[in-house]
């Protein structure tokens, strides 16, 4: 697929992905792009329910870069509020799409010359000193958010494609009870049974300690 058939990321669009992330950095809009990479590659619409799509980020917990995954979330409404979007920590800065009616896939990840290269900029550099992104210079992060808004995906992404992805179809659950003690609502699933009581799993954990 050639750049000029790709979805453009307007202005606005990475407004409005800055203000859910919450501070401008390169790695949000590295997931914009690479949600969006993927889209045009299955040939899908962004999610608007959670079962069209269904996304895999594979970014671990309190790494550099993981910001990746909202710019993912926001481009293709793969959410963790809609249940089409999970985590697989692998410490990588990947995301395989899927498209849940033909079972076609198209996994997308960030070269690592070029992830490399970004790391002796001075915006990481920076960030290695616990500086916040958010404090940084504008003249240090915004270079780099247009670097790579505007770069040739083919120098950012390298991309394999499934022509069948092994994909488990869930359904959507409207069963709740309420929980014999906190009194709260929880998911049928999720509900424990004791002495013939429902319970959410933290009252369930604490009879059974108290019991132990």
């Amino acid at each position: 697929m050639e750049l000029e058939q790709l979805t453009k990321i307007t202005d606005e669009e990475l407004k409005g992905a800055q203000y859910f992330h919450g501070h401008k950095c390169p790695a949000m809009p590295q997931g914009l792009r690479a949600g969006h990479l993927a889209m045009d590659l299955l040939g899908v619409e962004r999610a608007r329910g959670g079962g069209e799509l269904r996304a895999i980020v594979e970014i671990g917990d309190h790494h550099f870069s993981g910001c990746f995954a909202d710019g993912v979330q926001y481009a293709t409404g793969c959410t963790f509020g809609k249940g089409n979007i999970t985590k697989n920590p692998l410490g990588k800065f990947a995301v395989t799409l899927i498209d849940t009616k033909t079972g076609r896939a198209v996994r997308v990840t960030a070269k690592y010359e070029r992830m490399k290269q970004c790391l002796d900029m001075p915006f990481f550099e920076q960030r290695k000193q616990g500086i916040p992104p958010f404090k940084l210079d504008p003249e240090v992060v915004e270079p780099l958010i247009e670097d790579v808004i505007r770069r040739d995906w083919k120098e950012m992404f390298d991309v394999t494609t499934f022509e069948q992805y092994p994909i488990e179809k869930q359904g959507e659950s409207f069963n709740a009870v309420q929980c014999s003690e906190c009194k709260e609502m929880v998911v049928t699933e999720y509900a424990r049974e004791l002495d013939g009581k429902l319970y959410c799993q933290t009252c369930f954990g604490a009879h059974v300690n108290r019991r132990g």
